[in-house]
């Protein structure tokens, strides 16, 4: 009977905690469908009352206006090349930073742990302004090299804190004992440590990625070139004080959604074992 009541309550659980999960899917996914139909909505259909999901008549119609403007495309490769970019440093500087943060003693390590997860806290918007007095400076305003600074004075914090978290949770021992046979603090890093660690450095590696592609403050602040603009930024060229091109606007939301879906399709496997991983500190 114990057993039986065990059971009964595992089951109750599952399906519970089934519901819930398909609960929230529902509630983030249920947006992105409707944007991603309605962008082959014709004109005529997309605020139709009573709405519906699906159209009646498909239409690539806004797709075709939105490439029909030629900085769409520099858009979109404006986003690949500034978001890979950031996800490469953010992983090299991460992983090396995180793993001398937790590996090694010396005087001020904890300051500097400390001053990582103070930048982390750091609201971008706060950034701002700073951020764009230093470019102007620098010569750097209207550049892809001053985004990706940008882009890093967010990203490159939070992904630290997270690989930190990764390395922290391998026992010392073992390192101690490669260092006994023999091998260097390179070979120990890198034969050793890093593999043990690299669907973290990957799935931190795909939030810097994510993060990078979805910004627009630091974004539309930093380049006013319309050739450069990254594609959240261009989207917002469809929304003035009179008109909002609501069709092109769900074409083009559509499209910046697809890489991080592919990506995520892609290494999904790394990501979950990456984020379960660093969720457990030895």
């Amino acid at each position: 009977m114990k057993t039986k009541s065990i059971k009964k309550q595992k089951l109750t659980a599952a399906i519970i905690t089934t519901v819930l999960v398909l609960f929230l899917v529902a509630i983030v996914g249920f947006p992105l469908l409707w944007m991603a139909i309605s962008s082959f909505k014709p004109a005529t259909e997309l605020f139709t009352i009573p709405p519906k999901i699906f159209p009646q008549d498909w239409s690539f119609e806004w797709y075709k206006q939105a490439f029909q403007n030629e900085n769409v495309i520099h858009y979109f490769w404006n986003s690949i090349y500034i978001a890979s970019i950031v996800m490469v440093i953010d992983m090299i500087v991460g992983t090396l930073t995180a793993y001398s943060v937790t590996r090694f003693e010396y005087k001020g390590r904890k300051v500097l742990r400390m001053s990582i997860l103070a930048a982390y806290c750091v609201p971008p918007i706060m950034l701002m302004m700073p951020l764009f007095k230093i470019m102007a400076k620098l010569g750097l305003t209207g550049s892809h090299v001053g985004v990706i600074i940008g882009h890093l004075t967010v990203t490159l914090p939070f992904s630290v804190w997270l690989l930190i978290s990764f390395f922290k949770k391998l026992p010392k021992e073992i390192d101690e004992a490669a260092l006994i046979d023999g091998a260097n603090e390179w070979q120990v890093f890198s034969l050793i440590d890093l593999p043990l660690c690299v669907s973290g450095v990957l799935s931190t590696g795909i939030m810097a990625f994510i993060m990078s592609w979805n910004e627009f403050l630091l974004s539309s602040v930093l380049v006013n070139k319309e050739a450069m603009k990254t594609l959240t930024v261009g989207i917002s060229n469809y929304i003035s004080s009179t008109h909002i091109d609501w069709g092109i606007i769900m074409a083009l939301g559509t499209i910046t959604t697809v890489p991080v879906v592919i990506l995520f399709a892609l290494v999904q496997k790394y990501f979950v074992e990456g984020m379960t991983a660093g969720a457990v500190k030895g």
